[in-house]
């Protein structure tokens, strides 16, 4: 709560047919901040906290809501700007994947930033998703693309680069195998 992050779910269209990764940014944050401000958040929370004291049957029903509306599960966490440390050891980097989606959605995606850093995840039904590697090149693709258009526009200024770190993982239960790919903007590498 001292970073400022707290939990809600909304149903947020994304900006997929703006053409600029600028223009893309600037309507999916217009987009949320004016679902921040509206009652959805509130309504929302209120509907999961009530159906969640309920028999697994009735707390089923907003679940089964959401998935008819959404295609895919996605948060954006705030994480410490500075070292955060467990038993006096520095923790390097922190990554989460949200929670399996449900048997409709077959993708989660998180971010979640630290230290100047953003970590992608994805979880992925491999019937659904085959390659959520794919993801994870178009995310660091985009991210350098935003980055690179963020400069021009703030008049070409250089400052220091916040990096990026994708990974993805299919469930064991879908696919046993893993995959995890590390990037910065401008240059790829494997993990």
């Amino acid at each position: 709560m001292e970073l400022g992050n707290d939990f809600g779910l909304v149903l947020l269209e994304l900006a997929v047919a703006a053409r600029t990764p600028l223009e893309r940014l600037r309507a999916t944050k217009a987009h949320m901040d004016a679902l921040k401000r509206s009652p959805e958040p509130v309504a929302m929370r209120l509907l999961f906290d009530i159906f969640g004291r309920t028999p697994k049957a009735i707390s089923d029903i907003p679940e089964s809501m959401f998935t008819r509306k959404a295609s895919v599960v996605m948060t954006n966490v705030a994480g410490a700007s500075r070292t955060l440390y467990v038993a006096g050891v520095p923790i390097e980097r922190i990554m989460f994947w949200v929670p399996h989606p449900g048997e409709q959605l077959g993708m989660g995606i998180s971010i979640l930033s630290y230290r100047g850093q953003a970590t992608l995840a994805i979880v992925a039904d491999a019937h659904l998703v085959p390659d959520p590697g794919t993801i994870t090149r178009r995310f660091e693709r985009e991210f350098a693309t935003l980055l690179s258009a963020a400069r021009r526009t703030a008049g070409g200024a250089q400052q220091a680069a916040p990096t990026h770190e994708a990974a993805t993982r299919n469930p064991p239960s879908k696919q046993a195998t893993s995959k995890q790919r590390a990037a910065q903007p401008t240059k790829a590498r494997a993990r």
